[in-house]
This record gives structure tokens, C-alpha cells and sequence, in this order.
């Protein structure tokens, strides 16, 4: 037997690749467009103003001392109320702002649990390909063995979903 003769038992089954897409979608991690349209946003939002509006309301109270013998009076005058706006750009946003400074670490985090996500996932993929050939070419003659191989391999499967959404066993079960 040729290992693609081997191989092609497992033709029905998802490649590599289509599970490393799925659990990449899955995790919603590194959409180019997302990442293109915050950073967008990011220089979009140095060009509107910071706006502050501010209200004061004050009533004008004086003291009249007056002469030595004659009392003291309080002058309540006019009430004073006063509007402000302000508008303020930080024109230096335009070249480099925080928020894309935000947007570059989060976009190196997404890259790096991508990454862990691809690692993880190749290796269970792998692994439970590698328990199959055992399955296949050495099939255990105890009980035993094979209800711990068929175990192993339901749990690299059930790892698989995990990080995939089920796409697996979805997979598995229409093929």
C-alpha cells in the first residue's frame, strides 16, 4: 500500500487548510478589512473637533459698607449667564494618533493568537490523522487498545470543534 493510497481514505474529510480557515473564522481574528476600516476611522476622527459646550449662571452679589455708622447693605445685581463653545483639532493626529497606535497592538495580539490557533490546530489535525493510519493499518486486537485509540480519536476531534466551531463534525457528517 502507497501512503497516498492510505491517504485517501480520509478524502471525505476536511483538508488542512479548510480547517485552519475555520478556526481562523471562528476566532474572528485578522480580518483585513476590519483592520483597514478602524484605521480609516482612526484618521477620519482627527479631523472632527473636540466640542465642549459650557454654561455659567452667576448672581452678582455686592457688599456696600458704606460710612462708619451707617449699616452695611448687600447689592444683589444682575443675574449673569454666560454661554461657551469651544472647538479644538490636534492636528498632530492627522500623521500619528493613539488610536492607531491602539489599532497596531491590537492587530499584533490578533496576529499572535492566530498564530497559537494555527499551531494548536495543525497539531490535533495531525495527531488525530496520525491515530487514524494506526486505526487503518494496525487495527488493535484487544478491547481495550482500540476503545482507547477510538477515545483518542474522538477527543482530537472534539478538540478540533472546539476551536473551529464544530466545522468538523459537520464536515464529517454530511461527507
Amino acid at each position: 500500500m502507497t501512503p497516498e493510497a492510505i491517504l485517501a481514505h480520509f478524502a471525505h474529510e476536511p483538508t488542512i487548510q479548510e480547517i485552519q480557515e475555520a478556526a481562523i473564522r471562528y476566532a474572528e481574528v485578522i480580518d483585513p478589512e476590519r483592520i483597514e476600516k478602524l484605521r480609516r476611522g482612526a484618521r477620519a476622527k482627527a479631523l472632527l473637533p473636540d466640542f465642549k459646550v459650557g454654561f455659567n449662571g452667576d448672581k452678582a452679589i455686592d457688599l456696600d459698607r458704606g460710612g462708619t455708622a451707617d449699616p452695611d447693605f448687600y447689592i444683589i445685581g444682575p443675574d449673569e449667564f454666560g454661554w461657551d463653545v469651544s472647538l479644538s483639532w490636534d492636528l498632530g493626529d492627522l500623521v500619528w494618533s493613539e488610536q492607531q497606535r491602539l489599532i497596531d497592538s491590537q492587530v499584533r495580539l490578533m496576529v499572535k493568537l492566530r498564530d497559537d490557533i494555527l499551531d494548536e490546530v495543525t497539531r490535533l489535525y495531525f495527531e488525530r490523522r496520525r491515530v487514524q493510519v494506526e486505526l487503518l493499518l494496525e487495527p488493535p486486537e484487544d478491547l481495550e487498545t482500540k476503545l482507547e485509540k477510538e477515545l483518542r480519536l474522538q477527543e482530537l476531534t472534539a478538540d478540533i470543534d472546539g476551536l473551529t466551531g464544530g466545522y468538523l463534525s459537520r464536515k464529517l457528517e454530511k461527507g
